[in-house]
């Protein structure tokens, strides 16, 4: 019965997971672990790269041992005026300077969260992020739906140099983030029809990422390979206005 208890758990934890994965909500998942375990992920990664100074250790060995007898002596001192009978035991010392120890650490770590916790509530960066948006198709489709919205604000009259400017405004906060993390590059057609080309501008995400060109004269929205964009936009550099090429 025990095992079927442990089976049925272990499956119900995977449907979950699964469920929530499915939904796009794995940060639910990320939270709990990342509080639990981060921890040792960061320090696998900022420990190779410390730097031990030394010099710097010895003086604070030097100062705590220091701090340490000096405590001792005073304390034991205090304590046989108090209780002549009875002897201040080393330990407690030494309690008390851990403990002093602690309360600095702690109140070192109080000012750390302090601050992190100010930039995080000022960022505009969100506190959690589904991978999904990082998938090609997401991106691609992405891309294609500002692409199709920069044609729709070209169409009622706003210029290519105010394109960005005007997306960036935008009333919807979709199109509003989209415009932040993709570059919306006009150009022309054979025939002089207007046109955008749209790409990440984070330079990582542009050397995988598919680009979209949609307009001039184009029947549909066609898919320019990342591999193709840097010689595209080499060739499109005098199709474009010089406020508005990345």
């Amino acid at each position: 019965m025990k095992a079927m208890k442990v089976v049925g758990w272990v499956l119900g934890t995977l449907f979950v997971m699964s469920f929530f994965i499915c939904m796009g909500r794995e940060w639910l998942i990320q939270v709990p672990l990342t509080l639990a375990l981060g921890w040792v992920a960061f320090l696998l990664r900022v420990v190779p790269e410390m730097t031990w100074r030394w010099g710097a250790i010895a003086e604070t060995v030097a100062v705590g041992a220091v701090l340490g007898v000096g405590t001792h002596l005073f304390l034991r001192r205090l304590w046989r005026q108090l209780r002549p009978e009875e002897a201040w035991p080393v330990c407690w010392s030494a309690s008390l300077v851990a403990l002093i120890v602690l309360l600095f650490g702690a109140t070192m770590a109080t000012v750390g969260i302090g601050h992190h916790v100010g930039w995080l509530v000022s960022s505009r960066e969100p506190l959690a992020q589904s991978s999904w948006r990082f998938l090609p198709s997401r991106v691609r489709w992405e891309n294609e739906e500002l692409c199709a919205k920069a044609q729709e604000l070209s169409k009622s009259g706003v210029s290519d140099a105010r394109m960005v400017q005007v997306l960036l405004g935008d009333e919807d906060e979709k199109t509003r983030d989209r415009a932040e993390r993709l570059y919306v590059v006009p150009w022309k057609g054979p025939g002089g029809e207007a046109g955008f080309l749209v790409f990440p501008r984070d330079p990582i995400s542009r050397g995988w990422a598919d680009a979209v060109r949609c307009g001039g004269g184009l029947a549909q929205d066609e898919v320019i390979k990342a591999a193709e964009l840097p010689r595209l936009l080499s060739e499109s550099q005098g199709q474009v206005a010089a406020d508005t090429a990345p």
